[in-house]
């Protein structure tokens, strides 16, 4: 099956989740990326605080992050009016139909404005999809398949950045993105992948049965 990214010319502003940002730091090419994608990027405040909780446990997502914001290559954003209420609407309740506070943020900023919001998570996609049906989704694999990327980063570059994201960071990956992702970083790196073990097992098991 061939994937192609959804992002297009019309998506004019992404509101960033933090699991994307942490899949794209991973990558090693996170500015030429961005710069890549030629439209405005936008991170919550929620999510700048959940990904400076992680500095205590030692990761350097929240320095790079602040790099990345004071360089006006992302945009911070504290949501209020409708969007705090949808946010809070989506943090309480019961747990299989609630969010952490970065998704929720991320979503809830991304509906109050008519702007794409970038997640990865399934549970987050499932209840955008039931409450912000008019909100589009994308992931961190359109982000890295989207032509202009692809372009400038070339094939080699590609490769790398993606498998990076993937062995580092864990990105998750879409049954319908495997082919393409096999693809482009070689059946022998799957098993590095820990998103993709049981995947490479799988395979495996078909190609020896």
């Amino acid at each position: 099956m061939i994937f192609s990214s959804c992002l297009t010319d019309q998506d004019k502003v992404i509101v960033l989740d933090a699991s994307v940002i942490i899949n794209l730091l991973a990558t090693g090419y996170v500015t030429e990326i961005l710069q890549a994608l030629k439209v405005s990027l936008v991170v919550t405040g929620h999510v700048v605080r959940e990904i400076e909780q992680g500095a205590a446990n030692g990761r350097q997502e929240s320095a790079l992050l602040t790099e990345l914001i004071d360089a006006h290559f992302l945009q911070m954003k504290e949501i209020s009016g409708p969007s705090l209420e949808h946010f809070f609407s989506m943090v309480s309740g019961n747990t299989s139909d609630s969010l952490g506070d970065g998704e929720a943020a991320t979503l809830a900023f991304a509906y109050g404005n008519g702007f794409s919001a970038a997640i990865d998570e399934k549970k987050a996609t499932r209840i955008a999809g039931e409450r912000f049906d008019a909100v589009k989704l994308v992931t961190s694999l359109d982000i890295l398949a989207h032509e202009p990327v692809r372009t400038l980063l070339g094939h080699t570059a590609l490769a790398s950045a993606t498998f990076q994201a993937l062995r580092v960071a864990r990105m998750q990956v879409r049954p319908h993105q495997l082919d393409w992702v096999t693809q482009l970083i070689g059946e022998d790196n799957l098993t590095a992948c820990a998103s993709l073990k049981r995947y490479a097992r799988r395979k495996m098991d078909h190609t020896n049965p």
